[in-house]
């Protein structure tokens, strides 16, 4: 059985996680986000994952969370648990916006 290795996630950019955030506001407009919603998942290559947040601006802990890869400028959206998915398989099942 093979498993899987997680790898500590690439330091972002405060210029790339706005730009991310911007892209996914511009796809989705009608979902709330925050700044800190935004990170590097660990093993996601190139993507940046943002995630929804309530009214209070709590990550939501299941349904949609965007994938943003910014040098194509393509998001995904995928329904995953933000904190336990492999972004590989979420960008091959998910829906590009």
């Amino acid at each position: 059985m093979e498993t899987q290795t997680q790898t500590a996630p690439a330091l972002i950019s405060d210029t790339d996680v706005e730009s991310a955030i911007a892209l996914v506001r511009a796809k989705a407009p009608e979902t709330r986000f925050g700044r800190f919603t935004a990170r590097r998942p660990a093993n996601g290559g190139k993507y940046i994952q943002v995630n929804r947040v309530d009214a209070d601006g709590l990550v939501l802990p299941n349904g949609w969370t965007f994938l943003v890869d910014l040098s194509a400028q393509k998001v995904v959206r995928v329904a995953v648990d933000p904190e336990n998915f492999d972004p590989k398989s979420a960008v091959r099942h998910g829906m590009t916006c």
